[in-house]
């Protein structure tokens, strides 16, 4: 009788992307073996260094992070199609996942990269693992873009944010998809509803809360900004995570995963790698949150 293969499709998030560490973590504690591991962006990241044995290293490495930790890694650059060249980070990584190839990887593992030529989808299924990663970390903007076989490849999350469908081709037939941007259009409501009522009186107990600190927190950012004009880089993350939110709605509604798991870190922004403790936390408690859906799935294949 065949065996029964878990996949796990890890989307894109920018720094949120440490919460998928945390996701990994509650799912093997639990008892949950994954099979197949898909990655977009910094899904392809994490994914890329689980598949490989390599996660406990880099979960050690993004929890030593400090703000300046952060700023020291970023190349700026001005002629290479990025504001950031990345070769600091990724010779990092490659220190972190010494592994060369896909092929190589403990697990089957694929990342998806877009070609800026052609606007299709390109998976990374066999080969160079850090060049796989590479062009699926290429946010459009930020970093610069990947060469290969004549084209330019840019992040996957421009064409397929949550890669439940390259879970499934690997050979996945149970698909756990962890999506990081949900919260995005919540935060941006919260904002909007702060800006119109001005700040929010907490009740008694409320500043206990998610909400009550996320209200806090977006009333002092409505006095900060009140009169500023949002910074280039807010106008490019925001932009590009509205456009992922509406195609992941779309590509999720036409091939659904089993089971949905959506860490709640409103919190982090685009750049705040240095905020991995906070984004771990979220992805152990959205899991925790799903283990009625987990469970008897993987009990009833065991």
């Amino acid at each position: 009788m065949r065996q029964v293969k878990i996949g796990l499709a890890l989307g894109s998030g920018a720094a949120k992307g440490w919460a998928h560490i945390g996701v990994i973590n509650a799912l093997k504690r639990a008892g949950i073996e994954v099979d197949i591991v898909a990655g977009c962006s910094v899904g392809a990241l994490v994914g890329a260094a689980y598949a490989s044995n390599r996660l406990p290293v880099m979960e050690r490495w993004v929890r030593s992070f400090s703000y300046w930790d952060v700023l020291r890694l970023m190349d700026l650059s001005w002629r290479r199609g990025g504001l950031l060249r990345g070769e600091r980070v990724f010779n990092n990584i490659r220190k972190i996942m010494p592994d060369e190839t896909i092929e190589g990887c403990t697990l089957r593992f694929g990342s998806v990269a877009t070609n800026l030529s052609t606007g299709r989808e390109l998976w990374f299924t066999e080969g160079d693992l850090h060049q796989a990663v590479r062009a699926s970390c290429s946010m459009p903007g930020l970093l610069s873009p990947v060469g290969f076989n004549g084209y330019w490849l840019v992040d996957g999350a421009v064409v397929n944010p949550v890669p439940v469908s390259l879970t499934r081709a690997l050979g996945a037939d149970i698909v756990i998809a962890v999506d990081l941007q949900h919260d995005a259009h919540l935060m941006q409501q919260d904002l909007l509803s702060v800006n119109m009522s001005g700040p929010v009186s907490e009740e008694p107990g409320q500043s206990d809360t998610w909400r009550g600190r996320l209200r806090e927190q977006l009333g002092k950012m409505k006095s900060r900004r009140a009169n500023s004009t949002p910074t280039a880089m807010e106008i490019m993350s925001t932009s590009i995570q509205v456009l992922e939110n509406r195609l992941k709605r779309n590509r999720m509604a036409g091939d659904p995963p089993d089971i949905l798991i959506q860490p709640f870190c409103p919190q982090i922004s685009t750049l705040d790698f240095h905020r991995a403790a906070e984004a771990i936390t979220a992805g152990t408690q959205a899991v925790e949150k799903k283990m009625d859906e987990l469970l008897p799935l993987v009990r009833t294949h065991d």
